[in-house]
């Protein structure tokens, strides 16, 4: 992986499988998938490492709500 990194002359992050599969579990809660799922994609027996990764990515998260919470966006609707 890291030389694939250095092909692609990426600078300033880790480059690793932890890091490729870390990223895709962050990305695939922020676009809108279930814990549930992610759970059997990732292949863990719980939710207790699922709950790991959403517990890291809160502040994303938070920001996703507000920026789609129907309640955060009601000036708008009104």
């Amino acid at each position: 992986m890291q030389a694939y990194g250095n092909v692609a002359d990426i600078t300033g992050v880790r480059v690793s499988p932890h890091k490729f599969r870390h990223t895709m579990a962050k990305f695939y809660i922020l676009n809108g998938g279930d814990p549930f799922t992610l759970r059997r994609i990732l292949g863990h027996a719980s939710l207790k490492m699922v709950d790991y990764y959403v517990e890291l990515f809160s502040s994303d998260i938070k920001q996703q709500h507000k920026k789609f919470s129907p309640v955060e966006n009601m000036k708008r609707i009104l």
